[in-house]
């Protein structure tokens, strides 16, 4: 973390080639760290937010640790929680003023001033921040960052059309929102993974990817669980495949709903309601009217969404066991084969998230 805290500080301040300011660029060499001369999709507008809100993450269990009275120093720690203020705040500020900002998709194709993705994980860096900013004794910078939350926040819903939420106007079905359910959500019932929005998002994004891959209607019929997810409807990049990140970020989803739908059965969490129970039961293809309905039940359906991430995992599984789980950027649409970028950070991040995920819905179904 301190040399990711040392690389940010750097790139902070070095000089956009492009004619935009730094904070937005999403290409840099390594490992030296200059921006990449070359064309890309500029700018990434999502960056300060994703920089930040690692970094009050990293500060605050720093400051943790220090009000445990633990030496940082002895173990290798090179900075406090205050030091990462100053570069905390630099992305904030830029954050702040510019999140309407026109700028490229997560994919790094299209332009928009309004993709979801940008939009929730935006809101999310600028509250966590704000409440960061009071602990450093910044009223000002704590009540600009909240006001600009709030702004944010009031433009979520339109991305909800009462089936799915898109990720803009352009491109409606995109599993860019799966990933920043999983990196935006702030516990607070806006968009949650027990939400009907995401269970909503979810079946139509189910029904996308069954129909499109071969291998998905292959894998089924040959008794294998789950789904493998791709990017977007009509997506054509190397064939237009499943991407293991958001085959793994689904079943990372999956996992939080349930940990998410446990806690409400157990009174723990009050934001799920009848509604968002059905939607999921709806999602998930359980039977909720006949003679011999299940209950439309908290623990129930947190079991059932857990076995659904659980399937999802093992589809991926199928697929890469092989190759000693080395996790490459895509499957093959027809034959199932691990293809394009090898050994893609991204593919294990999200695999890692998914099965941490997991562990925690176990340790919570556990106590029962």
């Amino acid at each position: 973390m301190d040399a990711y805290v040392g690389w940010v500080s750097r790139v902070q301040q070095e000089t956009d080639p492009h004619g935009q300011s730094v904070l937005a660029e999403p290409k840099y060499m390594i490992p030296n760290g200059t921006v990449y001369a070359g064309g890309w999709c500029r700018p990434q507008n999502d960056g300060p937010g994703l920089r930040s809100g690692t970094l009050i993450a990293y500060a605050s269990a720093l400051a943790q640790e220090e009000l445990q009275g633990k030496n940082l120093t002895m173990t290798g720690g090179k900075y406090t929680s205050a030091d990462l203020w100053k570069y905390i705040q630099i992305d904030l500020d830029w954050q702040a003023a510019n999140w309407e900002a026109n700028g490229c998709d997560l994919w790094e194709e299209i332009r928009s001033n309004d993709f979801f993705w940008n939009r929730y994980t935006i809101r999310a860096a600028l509250t966590n921040g704000a409440a960061f900013a009071k602990t450093q004794g910044d009223a000002t910078r704590a009540s600009t960052y909240s006001n600009a939350a709030t702004a944010v926040s009031a433009t979520l819903e339109s991305h909800y059309n009462g089936a799915f939420v898109q990720e803009c106007d352009a491109r409606k079905k995109d599993a860019a929102v799966i990933c920043a359910f999983n990196d935006g959500y702030l516990g607070d019932g806006v968009f949650g993974p027990s939400s009907k929005e995401v269970a909503g998002t979810v079946q139509t994004l189910n029904a996308l990817f069954c129909d499109s891959y071969a291998i998905n209607q292959a894998d089924t019929k040959n008794g294998i669980p789950g789904i493998l997810y791709g990017r977007y409807e009509g997506d054509h990049y190397a064939g237009g495949n499943p991407w293991i990140l958001l085959t793994s970020a689904l079943a990372e989803l999956l996992y939080r709903g349930a940990s998410e739908m446990y806690n409400s059965a157990e009174g723990v969490y009050d934001n799920v309601n009848m509604e968002d129970m059905q939607a999921w039961a709806d999602a998930l293809g359980l039977d909720t009217t006949s003679e011999n309905a299940i209950a439309l039940d908290g623990h129930v359906l947190a079991t059932a969404m857990a076995g659904a991430g659980d399937g999802v995992l093992t589809r991926l599984r199928s697929h890469v066991s092989n190759t000693q789980f080395h996790l490459t950027e895509q499957i093959d649409r027809n034959s199932g084969t691990p293809m394009a970028a090898h050994d893609l950070t991204w593919s294990y991040a999200t695999t890692l998230k998914a099965i941490h995920a997991r562990s925690e819905y176990k340790g919570l179904s556990a106590k029962n």
